[in-house]
């Protein structure tokens, strides 16, 4: 079997448990070798981070060091690259990177409702396959994207782990196993109203946070 490897993007802007759960939860069911998770520099299709790329950074690796599975990597490529970071540069440098590998772009449900409005979006599937990480019961049509674009993306189908890797790239999963998940939004806006406890925030990620002062204003990145 050829080595099989996870992305997972996002500002993480912070990171939380919501994060770790999809990126923990398609590591075990797709059977993955090892997941990156890349923190993205300049965003195109959204609102810029409230932390600087250091700081999320930071986060993001204290966060993997106390959760302590090592097959759960962060990935800093995006923040070494000048300019925007478009996820379809991302895939073809680790394309590259790994030859052999099969590449699987894992995302949250929210996030794949939004990849028709991405850059060059269609092109992701030239260099991975896709896994939408959900609640249990949700559909593959039932989010809010264009009828056509839902029938291309049902087009590429596959009905289970096993045959995502039939081929090298180009199909989409969706890995219905995922507990309601947190929301990035809701934790800055804990944050900046000085809640004592955060139930889905890593300690070691809050206490950073507080000795950087970081988030002490709402901001409406999600």
């Amino acid at each position: 079997m050829s080595l099989r490897i996870g992305i997972m993007g996002g500002m993480f802007d912070p990171v939380h448990r919501g994060h770790l759960r999809v990126a923990a939860t398609a590591l075990t069911a797709l059977e993955l070798d090892h997941v990156r998770l890349v923190p993205c520099a300049v965003a195109n299709h959204r609102n810029q981070a409230s932390a600087s790329a250091a700081h999320r950074l930071a986060m993001l690796k204290l966060a993997l060091t106390e959760l302590g599975e090592p097959r759960l990597q962060a990935d800093d490529r995006e923040l070494r690259r000048p300019g925007v970071s478009y996820m379809v540069d991302t895939l073809a440098s680790l394309a590259a990177q790994f030859p052999e590998a099969t590449l699987v772009y894992v995302m949250g449900w929210d996030s794949f409702n939004t990849l028709p409005g991405w850059h060059r979006w269609r092109e992701l599937l030239d260099y991975s396959h896709l896994c939408a990480v959900s609640r249990p019961g949700v559909h593959l049509a039932a989010g809010g994207m264009a009828k056509q674009d839902a029938e291309w993306l049902l087009s590429r189908q596959a009905d289970s782990p096993a045959s995502l890797f039939d081929s090298k790239c180009g199909k989409v999963f969706v890995l219905d196993e995922l507990a309601e998940p947190a929301a990035s939004t809701d934790i800055r806006q804990a944050l900046a109203a000085d809640a004592e406890k955060i139930s889905d925030m890593p300690g070691v990620v809050l206490d950073y946070i507080r000795q950087h002062q970081l988030y002490t204003t709402p901001h409406d990145n999600a």
